[in-house]
């Protein structure tokens, strides 16, 4: 027979999960060969538009255990190559593999990456301010 947990075991295995499973995730999204790049897409990531890609090196990310978040400890910057406005993103690993989509909004805006602008030039250079990751 299985067994069955009650609603308050079942939620403190799920809590006391959290953190390890943060790990992971930063463990993966720091990961070598190379940097981790965010690719910003006007659209949804598979079927937009992609605007710019931009390298997310470990040294600006961090682990918030108190508060369970990966975060960017600095802006990052890189150039915009197709005009858009960025609204979704996709973030690969340090190998190039798919780690998370995300939203994307304005400093003022809701989004998991907040970029200082999100209508974006080609030619000119996308900045993000923020990325919080919840865990």
């Amino acid at each position: 027979m299985a067994l069955t947990l009650s609603p308050a075991h079942q939620a403190a295995r799920q809590e006391a999960a959290r953190l390890p499973a943060l790990q992971a995730s930063y463990d993966l999204l720091i990961a070598t060969p190379g940097e981790a790049v965010v690719q910003l897409f006007d659209g949804a990531p598979d079927t937009g538009t992609l605007i710019a890609e931009l390298a997310m090196p470990a040294d600006v990310l961090t682990l918030d255990t108190e508060n369970v978040l990966i975060q960017t400890t600095t802006a990052i910057e890189g150039q915009v190559t197709t005009a858009g406005t960025a609204d979704s993103a996709r973030i690969l690993d340090g190998a190039g593999a798919w780690w998370g989509d995300a939203t994307v909004s304005d400093e003022n805006g809701a989004g998991d990456i907040k970029l200082q602008d999100n209508a974006l030039q080609a030619g000119a250079f996308a900045r993000i301010t923020s990325a919080t990751f919840a865990g």
